[in-house]
């Protein structure tokens, strides 16, 4: 597209209207409770207009409208991270944006080729990947996560993780502008539409096979419970404040066995526990397990030592400790004065294998995929959110279970309490402030584990990977010989 032919107006008109029209479409759809399919088209109006325009230009309307776009989060990650840092989350997703639309842009000029159309998802997939190893975050800000409602879709993770949902997600934006851009060649842009549609019914065939299969096995009933009021003592050292906490969760204990449930969710760090009353606190927690003849798994504070120890411990229906989980992936700044665990936990309930993990650990496809590796069929995660990120935080988990064949039983507090099978479906699911008390009762059968993904690993992502690098190199070498 020549900008200079779109009318009377200037072309910094036209610049400034793509920029505030994408930087809207990105803010509406990246935040905690964006509108996914948003994210579809976002990257359109900005590659089409880079391939009329030079690259200054083009890179400062990339990173304007990004950046625009990424401030839905900024009053979030402004509450748990230093102001610098939350600038610094915003400006280097806007950077990456403006390298990939400006390596787009060059590779689609310099080729006039339907191949190039790969460049624009290759890249993107590339920078999430490697941010996913550096970040103490993980993929968090992956706009996979944009596309969680999207079943069908995301099936694909079973076999790509979610590098395949970014990697389809920008690659059709990238297909209808490389295809625009080649319109008077219709040699190339039949095969810049036609290939990538025709994956992306393939992914979404897979997706729609997937969910069709009935899930076989015996059903286990799950009891969740959790409360906002008394979050407070979650660092507590008093024992007549810690117990009165845990004797109103032992009564929920028993309120959900008689609803049925056979194992019981309570949240992560519901109440502080010092070495001066943590026998009391075990002993009560065991006591509502035997009388209900129920497996119960808490998440306790463990506090008063000279390390701290966020932990999730599965009461038997003996009342006896069966397991205790030291979590993993420590909260930055919030848990830096804790003891971070290192080895996973495995135990046997109702004849099927489970494991444990605790919130921000279901944040990392790498350790759960251990998990599915050794066939756990379900994970229970005792967790803790923060009010307004309760649905994003719930659907990153469940995006793990898809991942790695695995039901997911997540009890929050000051979020949401959710029940998903092995392919994401949503069984069952509360908000933690509705009422005082929450409880929930739900069937769940446990999924095969071991999927392609989990054992095979980030092969989509290193495919990325390589093909960016060949790009680069190409580049430099197309430099060298031409001088500029």
């Amino acid at each position: 597209m020549n900008i200079e032919r779109l009318g009377k107006f200037p072309r910094w008109s036209y610049i400034s209207l793509t920029v505030l029209a994408v930087g809207a479409i990105y803010y509406f759809s990246l935040g905690l409770n964006g509108f996914g399919p948003l994210v579809w088209i976002a990257p359109i109006p900005i590659l089409i207009l880079a391939f009329g325009l030079p690259p200054l230009p083009t890179a400062v309307m990339a990173f304007s409208a990004f950046l625009l776009g990424s401030f839905t989060l900024f009053s979030y990650r402004a509450q748990l991270m230093p102001i610098g840092l939350v600038v610094l989350s915003l400006v280097i997703p806007a950077i990456a944006f403006a390298l990939a639309v400006l390596a787009t842009r060059w590779a689609v000029l310099q080729f006039n080729h339907w191949s190039t159309v790969a460049v624009f998802p290759a890249l993107w997939t590339s920078y999430e990947y490697l941010v996913s190893v550096a970040s103490p975050h993980g993929p968090a800000g992956s706009l996979a996560y944009t596309q969680t409602a999207f079943l069908p879709l995301v099936q694909i993770v079973s076999l790509t993780g979610l590098w395949g949902v970014t990697f389809i997600l920008t690659l059709i934006p990238a297909s209808i502008a490389v295809a625009y851009h080649l319109r008077r060649n219709k040699r190339q842009a039949a095969p810049t539409l036609v290939i990538p549609l025709a994956l992306g019914l393939a992914i979404l065939f897979y997706g729609w096979v997937s969910l069709a299969q009935p899930v076989s096995g015996r059903s286990i009933r799950v009891g969740l419970a959790t409360t906002d009021t008394t979050i407070r003592y979650f660092r507590t050292q008093k024992s007549e404040e810690a117990l009165q906490v845990v004797q109103a969760y032992a009564r929920r204990i028993g309120q959900l066995a008689s609803q049925g449930a056979q194992v019981i969710v309570l949240p992560e760090k519901f109440v502080g526990v010092t070495p001066d009353y943590a026998s009391d606190v075990y002993r009560v927690l065991g006591e509502a397990a035997r009388n209900s003849q129920v497996t119960v798994i808490v998440g306790l504070n463990r506090i008063g030592e000279e390390h701290s120890m966020n932990v999730a411990v599965v009461f038997s229906p003996m009342g006896l400790v069966a397991a205790e989980y030291n979590k993993i992936h420590l909260l930055p700044g919030f848990e830096s004065r804790y003891q971070a665990g290192t080895k996973p936990v495995e135990f046997s309930v109702l004849g099927t294998s489970a494991g444990l993990a605790i919130c921000k650990d279901m944040d990392f496809p790498g350790w759960t995929s251990r998990y599915a590796r050794d066939g756990v069929g379900i994970v229970f995660v005792p967790a803790w959110d923060f009010g307004q990120d309760g649905r994003w935080h719930s659907r990153m988990a469940v995006m793990r279970g898809i991942e790695g064949g695995f039901a997911v039983v997540r009890s929050a507090q000051d979020g949401l309490i959710t029940v998903s099978d092995h392919l994401g479906r949503i069984l069952a699911e509360d908000r933690s402030s509705r009422e005082a008390d929450v409880l929930l009762v739900s069937n769940v059968q446990p999924g095969p584990g071991r999927t392609f993904y989990s054992t095979s690993g980030d092969w989509v992502a290193w495919l990325a990977l390589l093909f960016s690098m060949l790009l680069f190199a190409k580049m430099l070498f197309r430099m060298w010989r031409t001088g500029k």
